[in-house]
């Protein structure tokens, strides 16, 4: 829907002022107020064209009336929407001649404020208008919006080349201008044969690449307005809102960009987290791509949700992925003054040599990122120079450990399962050497099986095992859902089944981890068996894109395994987590202490071996877990005796990072000392 701005003229035909229909020159300003309001009430909301445009009068004088159109460009031209108005002024009014003057394309957002002012001018309540033509998307919180005008004004093809050249453009970039100028196409619009896939580092490198594309479009009817609405910073509950559907309809004629990183949230399982957003924005891709043209932005290094979408997508509308480009020195000079320029501050020749850092090449997101330094510091020496000689704070980041498998090895025990997880990896590396070949590859089963006492590592293992096989590119997406009986079992009949699916979904190209497994076995009427059996049938159907992992104590395990006779044949993999002994133990707490900073003497193991001795000799005494209540009790006792110590005094980092026996004299031990025998032999 295209809205425009436009200022209405008229000359008179009466001049008598108790001619009710007259637009009469001699009236005053009262008078004048009261025409328009009953001007405005013949028109309004889709008041004509079979409801293809709406009409608003938002300010005016004698003899010219400022007036908001939209059109809906896609049914009706606006030539067509105003020669209706003047058609209307003519038949209903007493005017002898009506025309337009200074027709120019506006934003939505300007559309609200025009309405405002007309209805706090006392011209008819109009903001309602702006609601119930679906221009209210830019208050929901699941999301935020920007909106730009693209340049209308007439360009050449050299120019926009030319333009494409200064953004630094890839030849993906060039390929898809000569496509558009082709003198193959038709010059006029009937609808978007494509869309666009835009890949860039940032979302300003991004915006500079569309503009170039959409003044092309523009040029070659491949587009009717001017208008771009970026949604980014998409929430995970960003589905099912009406202001988002709104988005898309009113975009019928002009463009939306969608950001596909999402928020800056902590969402765990990414792509997981934002399942029911991708179904929700593709069902509306789907529903108006034909006129509505969008643009999914992937912002490279925060890709998000990019390749779930793009898969939801691509077999319902045809795709043209448009790459960043790159450039020697001179282009990201040129394209770094070109940004510049658009400051409020010039900067020399020189500056931007000295700013942009030295290399071969160049991409528009590196040139983009200088200019923002550029751009900061130029705020604080040229613009609020009281800050020049402000330091920025130094603050140390602590790396963090990005090699899952590397971290599995260094676990204490687990032999069979780093096994496993060769074998696996290798399994990989051979099909793609078959498939290189053209062999037969096909895929092998992996859902698995992981019994042990509580604090065994299972959920750990199977946490670093979806890292390992995505980096391995053993699995698509490494996405790890973990779930128990209350993420499996619904309240009513039907929907068990439902729910099990949506987890599936979820897991998609990853890890589900189903735990504690056993809970879903029971005699009551609370449709565990429906869930199993819904396990089963997905396990099968989606062998190839999911890999289930079942948890659970050995024995209760078991009764599990014969719920359902096509379960046990479908786990590949059973995979037993021993209790640690003593030994063991010790070394996890010493990898413990360790990545905490601290270091263990002799005579602090020994005392520990002793707690751990007597803690495996209790059954389901905690494993790993038993040894982290240990450390961290330790800890406490530790800093409450170097506190009492110092007296006040400045603590050094030796005693910050030093235990000693008696720090480990703690409650978690405590409770599986050997009792002492008191009384006659």
């Amino acid at each position: 829907m295209i809205i425009y701005y436009v200022t209405l003229r008229y000359e008179s035909l009466k001049n008598r002022k108790e001619d009710k229909d007259t637009l009469n020159p001699e009236v005053d300003n009262k008078k004048l107020k009261e025409m328009i309001c009953e001007i405005n009430e013949t028109l309004g909301k889709e008041c004509g064209l079979d409801g293809n445009i709406s009409v608003v009068i938002v300010d005016g004088k004698v003899g010219a009336f400022d007036i908001v159109m939209t059109c809906k460009q896609e049914n009706v031209s606006d030539a067509e929407g105003m020669k209706w108005i003047r058609a209307h002024f003519a038949s209903n009014y007493s005017v002898k001649k009506v025309w337009f003057e200074k027709r120019r394309e506006i934003s939505s957002k300007e559309f609200r404020r025009l309405l405002d002012r007309a209805e706090n001018k006392g011209y008819g309540q109009q903001e309602w208008i702006w609601r119930e033509l679906g221009f209210d998307y830019f208050d929901n919180y699941q999301f935020h919006v920007q909106e730009s005008l693209h340049e209308n004004d007439a360009i050449s093809k050299d120019a926009v080349f030319e333009k494409a050249t200064e953004v630094m453009a890839d030849k993906t970039m060039m390929e898809e201008l000569d496509r558009i100028y082709s003198v193959e196409n038709e010059k006029k619009y009937y609808g978007n044969p494509v869309h666009y896939l835009i890949k860039a580092g940032t979302p300003e490198a991004a915006k500079d690449m569309i503009e170039v594309l959409l003044l092309a479009l523009r040029m070659n009817s491949r587009i009717l307005g001017s208008r771009l609405t970026y949604v980014s910073e998409i929430e995970e509950g960003c589905y099912g809102e009406d202001e988002l559907k709104n988005l898309f309809k009113v975009g019928k004629g002009e463009a939306v960009a969608i950001d596909m990183s999402g928020s800056d949230t902590d969402h765990g399982v990414y792509a997981s987290s934002y399942h029911r957003v991708i179904s929700f924005v593709a069902d509306l891709v789907r529903d108006t791509h034909l006129y509505t043209l969008c643009f999914f932005v992937e912002i490279t290094n925060k890709p998000g949700f990019t390749k779930n979408l793009i898969a939801a997508v691509q077999d319902d509308i045809h795709l043209i992925e448009i790459k960043e480009g790159r450039g020697d020195r001179k282009q990201a000079l040129d394209y770094l003054r070109i940004l510049t320029n658009r400051s409020k501050f010039e900067a020399t020749a020189d500056e931007l040599e000295k700013a942009l850092p030295k290399r071969k090449d160049y991409s528009a997101s590196d040139v983009y990122a200088t200019y923002s330094k550029w751009f900061s510091n130029g705020l604080k020496n040229k613009i609020y120079q009281s800050y020049k000689t402000c330091d920025k704070i130094a603050i140390k980041v602590e790396k963090t450990n990005d090699k899952p498998y590397e971290k599995l090895q260094s676990m204490v025990g687990l032999s069979e399962i780093k096994t496993l997880v060769d074998q696996i990896i290798n399994t990989a590396k051979i099909k793609k050497a078959r498939s290189s070949y053209g062999m037969d590859t096909h895929n092998i089963s992996q859902h698995m099986l992981f019994t042990g006492n509580p604090g065994s590592a299972k959920t750990t293992v199977a946490r670093l095992l979806a890292e390992i096989l995505k980096k391995e590119e053993t699995i698509e997406t490494g996405n790890f859902v973990e779930c128990g009986r209350a993420d499996l079992i619904a309240r009513y009949v039907g929907w068990t089944a439902k729910t099990v699916r949506e987890k599936f979904n979820e897991a998609n190209g990853g890890i589900l981890f189903i735990d504690e497994a056993y809970s879903l076995v029971d005699d009551s009427n609370s449709f565990g068996a429906e869930a199993i059996n819904t396990i089963v049938q997905e396990m099968e159907n989606r062998r190839d894109s999911v890999i289930v992992i079942f948890a659970g104590y050995p024995d209760k395990m078991e009764k599990f395994l014969n719920e359902n006779e096509g379960l046990r044949s479908r786990i590949a993999f059973h995979l037993n987590f021993p209790d640690y002994n003593a030994d063991e133990l010790l070394q996890i707490l010493e990898l413990m202490a360790g990545e905490k900073g601290y270091k263990l003497n002799k005579g602090i193991k020994e005392k520990c071996h002793e707690i751990f001795v007597d803690a495996c000799s209790q059954p389901e005494f905690g494993n790993g877990r038993f040894v982290r209540n240990v450390l961290e009790q330790a800890m406490m006792r530790q800093a409450d005796r170097v506190v009492k110590t110092a007296k006040g005094k400045p603590i050094s980092k030796r005693n910050l990072t030093t235990f000693i026996a008696d720090d480990f004299v703690v409650n978690a031990g405590k409770q599986y000392e050997k009792k002492k025998v008191i009384g006659f032999v």
